[in-house]
């Protein structure tokens, strides 16, 4: 189960931010609440295009705000729930890649330099690629070779 081994892993006062669409968000919320988080927020990630839909356009994407252990205040306490960042479109190294401003925010706000950042789903890395931008540290894993590839290279490691 990779939710308790997340779990065990992270030391207390860690954050971990799940970004989920509307209908997964309560069985995730329900799976991390049973390994042990504790959901602090969910936040809302504010897209620039929308995802066609038959009853409302879908232009944002939630993040479930869980913690470990004690609460711990985020480095920028002024922050809003809702944040606008531009979705990448046209190009992309994958279909769900996130703005590399939007991960830095995020990443900013839960952890220090030196710190270890992990993403056990990097796709094409846009995780990696922050939290090196930021002087933490990153663990990734990837289980598409193609997308493993397009996140090392981007990171600058072999792959």
């Amino acid at each position: 189960d990779y939710v308790a081994d997340m779990f065990r892993v992270l030391r207390d006062g860690s954050h971990c931010c799940i970004m989920v669409n509307m209908l997964n968000s309560f069985h995730y919320r329900n799976v991390f609440v049973s390994a042990g988080f504790r959901l602090h927020n969910l936040l809302v990630w504010q897209k620039q295009n929308a995802t066609p839909n038959r009853w409302y356009m879908k232009n944002c994407e939630y993040i479930l705000f869980f913690r470990k252990g004690p609460p711990r205040t985020i480095n920028l306490p002024g922050s809003m729930t809702c944040h606008a960042f531009r979705n990448p479109t046209g190009n992309k190294s994958h279909p769900t890649e996130k703005p590399l401003d939007l991960m830095q925010f995020y990443i900013e706000n839960s952890s220090n330099p030196g710190d270890v950042v992990m993403d056990p789903f990097m796709g094409s890395g846009a995780t990696g690629v922050a939290a090196a931008a930021l002087g933490r540290s990153f663990v990734g894993c990837e289980i598409d070779p193609k997308y493993y590839t397009i996140a090392c290279l981007r990171m600058g490691v072999m792959p």
